[in-house]
Order: C-alpha cells, then sequence, then structure tokens
C-alpha cells in the first residue's frame, strides 16, 4: 500500500468508518507506522495518530490494535485513556483543517464567491429601489402639476397670428403658479370669415382639443378664455380654420402659448 493508493481507494475514511477489511487495516497501520511523516498529513484525529505511530500490540486483532475503530467518535474514546491533552489535540486538528488544506481553500473562495454575489445582489436590488423611487417622484409631480385647480385671477392676452406654424412662442407665459385664467383675444379683423374653429394640440404629443363655430365679436376679434392648469407645463399650438359658405374649413393662422 502506498499514498497514491490510499488517497484514490479513500483509505482514511474508510479506516475511520470501519469499512475496511482486516489485512487492508493492518497494511494501513504498518503504512503509518514506517511513514510518521505523510501520517501528520492525514485527516486523523491527533490521538488516533499518536496510537498508529506506536508498535503494534501483541494480541492486536490487526497487527496494531485491539479492534478497527468503527468511527472517529469510537477511536477518540479508546484513545481518552492515554493521557493527551486537550488543548494538544485542539492545536493539531487546526494545522491539520484550519491553514493547509485544499478543502478548506475550497470552502473560502466558494464563500468567498457567494459573499460578492449577494453584494452585488443587494447592490442591483438598492439601484433598482432608488430607480422606481425616483420614476414615482416624477409621477406624482406629474399628477400635482396636471391636476385642475380653480383660476385665482384673470389675465387678458391680445395676440395675432401667424400664417405658418410657429417655432417661438407668440405668448411665453412660463409655469402659472397659482393658476390664471387666460382672457385670449386674436385679431381676425382680415378676411371674410366670421366663424372659426381652433384646434389646440400640445407640441409633439398630440391634439387636445377643438371648438368649431366660434363666432368673432363687433370688434372683430375672436375670444375664448382657458384655464392655465387645465394643460400642464409644455408648448401649446393653436390652429384657426375659417368656415366658408360651403361650411368647409381653411387654414387661417397659428398661435404658440407656452407653459413651462
Amino acid at each position: 500500500m502506498d499514498r497514491k493508493y490510499i488517497e484514490s481507494e479513500h483509505i482514511v475514511d474508510r479506516y475511520l468508518s470501519g469499512d475496511l477489511t482486516v489485512r487492508e487495516a493492518r497494511e494501513f497501520e504498518k503504512y503509518c507506522l514506517d511513514n510518521p511523516d505523510v501520517l501528520k498529513t492525514m485527516p486523523i484525529p491527533v490521538r488516533l495518530k499518536a496510537r498508529l505511530s506506536r508498535r503494534p500490540v501483541a494480541t492486536s486483532e490487526t497487527g496494531v490494535f485491539q479492534a478497527i475503530p468503527s468511527s472517529t467518535t469510537h477511536a477518540a474514546a479508546e484513545a481518552a485513556d492515554e493521557g493527551f491533552d486537550v488543548e494538544e489535540e485542539e492545536e493539531e486538528l487546526r494545522r491539520t483543517y484550519g491553514s493547509g488544506g485544499g478543502t478548506s481553500r475550497a470552502l473560502v473562495i466558494g464563500l468567498g464567491v457567494a459573499l460578492l454575489a449577494a453584494v452585488g445582489g443587494l447592490i442591483a436590488y438598492g439601484m433598482r429601489a432608488s430607480s422606481l423611487s425616483e420614476e414615482l417622484r416624477k409621477v406624482q409631480a406629474n399628477i400635482k402639476t396636471t391636476q385642475m385647480q380653480a383660476p385665482s385671477t384673470a389675465q387678458t392676452y391680445r395676440v395675432e397670428m401667424t400664417r405658418g406654424k410657429p417655432t417661438q412662442p407668440t405668448l411665453a407665459l412660463g409655469w402659472l403658479k397659482p393658476p390664471q385664467l387666460l382672457d385670449i383675444y386674436v385679431d381676425v379683423s382680415e378676411g371674410k370669415y366670421s366663424q372659426f374653429m381652433i384646434t389646440i394640440e400640445k407640441a409633439g404629443e398630440g391634439q387636445l382639443m377643438v371648438m368649431r363655430r366660434i363666432a368673432r365679436d363687433s370688434n372683430r376679434e375672436l375670444r375664448f378664455a382657458l384655464n392655465s392648469s387645465a394643460f400642464g407645463p409644455g408648448s401649446y399650438l393653436f390652429r384657426f380654420d375659417g368656415y366658408n359658405w360651403r361650411g368647409a374649413t381653411e387654414q387661417i393662422g397659428w398661435i404658440r402659448i407656452d407653459l413651462q
């Protein structure tokens, strides 16, 4: 029996569990007796190592001991009367298992990887929670700004249309706090139309409202009022179409109001 055979056939584990034949146990005990340096490196309790390093007993069943030990606990119990120091055994165990073994290194590496994975998971969870919190804050702010409120004041604005869709605001009002009633007067003195359709759309989003058959007043102005809190922050385009004598509409101009 040699060291390679002991490792490949798991002789140490089988010896401690009592699964070796008498012949195998005798050969293993003889190998331990002849190779004390190798014996020191084996994962065997220190007291059992001490017994394996002694000369055989005459009445031994295998050549060394009275009986093959059935377990580590049993072997340790048999050795208890030999006078070994508990602290000495604990120190030997620490040397054998604590600082050198590949199993211990593998365990430490595995625990390190698991710890890194757990930390990474916590970081990802924290980032996701922070992102959700920020999204919730934005939604709450948006709800607050788009909630309809009663206007506290009324303000009159007189504007003139442009022929094409404007790229600059006709009225740049900013976000009005508190809300304001916007009383809009649009000059429609030029042209032959007496009734108009107003289409309101939010820039970059889509159509919001259509007001049909609005007549101009005696001053040849088109007048309408809007609650600023009904629209929310953004740029709003107002398209004006006039009704001809056939009832069809023809585009006549635009204005742009910025509330942001």
